[in-house]
């Protein structure tokens, strides 16, 4: 029997909600180098490492999924579902 998820509360940093934009408005699933890319240009106060961990929270909570196509790099797409902070 499968376990049902609770859902908890999510905590949206600005960098987040970066990383989240970037990937909803994306034509084709990208990679986090090309998110960091996107983003580092917009803003300073972003690493690679912050947006590694943004997208391992967002897939944890089913937020967004993880493409492995290549077997090299995967790529990230927006499911369409968020839980937000009541």
């Amino acid at each position: 029997m499968k376990k049902k998820r609770e859902s908890k509360p999510m905590h949206m940093t600005q960098q987040r909600e970066a990383v989240l934009s970037c990937i909803n408005q994306a034509v084709s699933p990208k990679t986090a180098m090309e998110i960091y890319i996107a983003l580092k240009s917009d803003m300073t106060r972003i690493s690679l490492s912050t947006v590694y961990c943004s997208l391992k929270y967002f897939v944890k909570n089913d937020i967004v999924r993880e493409l492995d196509d290549d077997g090299l790099s995967k790529r990230y797409e927006y499911t369409g579902s968020i839980y937000r902070e009541a």
